[in-house]
């Protein structure tokens, strides 16, 4: 099973505390890698993570505050890969392989070859992310089923109180069940992902049928 996460809120967490939006960004980060990713790696219930990490809407942002996400997810390759690749977990990219910076790009081609091997877990990282074009670049190779990036997701979770999908695996989530929960990401403690997956392992997922 594929769990999603719309990861949100960290400016708003980082505005309400009196901190720079960096650190928000940077907490928001380590609640994925310390809070998130251990229940579900642990749980066994779900074999991949999709994270909603910057959308192609993302670059309206300021230059400032793009320059230095790019920045952070260089370094959260590079901390956490060790890691990842102990576990044998797999890292794989989903979306514009084409106005990344060329640093980053980098780690992620590092990543991906290093992790090519693993198969007890899957991290899909949408960096350059759009439901919309991810779809329409798919038509435009011939077929969306054969060339879409990222597998249906069962599970979609968002952080921050808002309550949309906001382009994010528009065609994946078709069937997936949705979770809205009003802590913002830093905020995110593992008693808040098992509870989530608690109410998502009681529903009665029909998906049109009986």
């Amino acid at each position: 099973m594929n769990f999603g996460i719309i990861a949100d809120g960290n400016r708003r967490w980082a505005r309400e505390n009196g901190v720079a939006t960096r650190e928000g960004h940077q907490k928001g980060f380590w609640a994925i890698k310390d809070q998130l990713f251990p229940v579900l790696y642990e749980g066994g219930e779900f074999k991949a993570l999709t994270i909603y990490a910057f959308s192609t809407e993302n670059w309206k942002r300021s230059v400032i505050e793009v320059r230095y996400l790019m920045k952070l997810y260089a370094d959260m390759l590079d901390k956490w890969l060790p890691e990842l690749l102990e576990k044998g977990v797999k890292v794989v990219h989903a979306g514009r392989k084409t106005r990344i910076p060329g640093f980053l790009k980098k780690k992620i081609k590092e990543a991906e070859k290093a992790s090519k091997t693993g198969r007890k877990f899957t991290i899909y990282l949408c960096l350059d992310y759009g439901g919309r074009d991810e779809i329409l670049r798919a038509v435009r190779k011939g077929s969306i089923a054969r060339n879409l990036e990222v597998p249906d997701l069962d599970l979609v979770m968002r952080t921050g109180g808002e309550n949309r999908l906001s382009n994010f695996c528009i065609w994946q989530a078709a069937y997936a069940e949705f979770f809205f929960v009003k802590k913002f990401l830093p905020e995110i403690k593992k008693k808040d992902v098992t509870k989530v997956i608690a109410d998502f392992k009681a529903k009665n997922r029909r998906k049109g049928g009986n």
